[in-house]
Parts: structure tokens; C-alpha cells; sequence
């Protein structure tokens, strides 16, 4: 079989040509977008963007506070399987 395939992706409606032996995209037709926008739809983005930041940063900072606790936490259970373990290291040189 030799035919190409016709895909549309189910994310962006791209529609995409692919040639069946090597499975390389031959052809690519994304979907025209429209960006007509009221005036008072894209000052409302420009107001929620504040928002959205601040969430954004607050969510990152709640993460970094957290990351050194939760950091120690996996450093003590790996000590603690690290000393009940009790097989011998293999050396890569031994391979030879």
C-alpha cells in the first residue's frame, strides 16, 4: 500500500499528509484562526492577566517553600533504603 494518509488532528484541526512507508509528514494545512476581537473581550484579557499572574507566581512560590521539605523528606527515606540494603555495588570496570 502506498497511499498517503489523511489525518486531522483532534487538538488544533491541523490536517496533516503522510506518506505511509516512511511516515513523514508530506503536507501540513492548519486551520485559519480568527482574531477579531471586541474591544471590551481584549481589555478584559488585559484585566485578568494581573490575576492570572499573581496566581501564577503565588502557586510557584507555595512550590519553592514546600520543595526543601519535601526535598529532605525523599533524602531521608533513600538513607533509610540505602542502609537496609545490603548487596554489594557493582563496579562497571568488572564487566571487562
Amino acid at each position: 500500500m502506498t497511499d498517503d494518509l489523511n489525518i486531522t488532528c483532534p487538538c488544533c484541526a491541523t490536517k496533516l499528509l503522510l506518506d505511509r512507508e516512511s511516515g513523514e509528514i508530506l503536507s501540513e494545512e492548519r486551520p485559519v484562526a480568527n482574531h477579531e476581537k471586541s474591544f471590551e473581550d481584549a481589555l478584559r484579557d488585559v484585566n485578568t492577566g494581573a490575576d492570572r499572574r499573581e496566581k501564577a507566581f503565588s502557586d510557584a512560590h507555595k512550590r519553592t517553600t514546600n520543595l526543601e521539605s519535601l526535598l529532605e523528606k525523599k533524602f531521608e527515606e533513600a538513607r533509610k533504603k540505602a542502609a537496609k540494603d545490603t548487596t554489594k555495588p557493582v563496579n562497571p570496570l568488572d564487566f571487562d
